[in-house]
């Protein structure tokens, strides 16, 4: 998967993952439209303005990622959503390892397969129904 063609520092990659925030005293769920090491970009149902800061909870495969990230714009669509480009201010090393385990098994997977990485495709099978640890 080629990253998308922008001028940053590091590339972003077309991946709709499921992202989590908390804006005043709410938590909300979202998708992302695309992910590098650098940021991401959001696309929300409530309007985030620039400037503010919001720690996310990113799932990526078997792994959650908790990177703090600012709203570098937001822009109103017709649709009355909005979308939301946010840059990473912190990550933990664990977290930075895993985005980039993450992003680098996008470029690794055959090009004939899905989208989906390995460990997506891994997470699929889990069943979630039954209690862990009870057979």
């Amino acid at each position: 998967m080629s990253p998308v063609r922008q001028a940053r520092r590091n590339p972003r990659y077309p991946v709709h993952k499921i992202a989590s925030y908390e804006y005043g005293a709410k938590r909300f769920l979202t998708f992302t439209h695309d992910l590098g090491l650098g940021g991401m970009k959001i696309r929300t149902h409530q309007f985030l303005p620039e400037d503010i800061c919001l720690r996310f909870k990113l799932v990526l495969g078997l792994n959650l990622i908790w990177p703090k990230g600012r709203i570098v714009y937001s822009a109103l669509l017709p649709d009355r959503q909005t979308v939301s480009g946010v840059h990473f201010l912190e990550l933990t090393s664990w977290d930075h390892a895993a985005l980039g385990d993450y992003l680098a098994s996008l470029e690794a997977w055959p090009k004939s397969q899905s989208a989906l990485s390995k460990a997506d495709k891994a997470s699929a099978w889990v069943d979630f129904s039954r209690p862990s640890g009870k057979g």
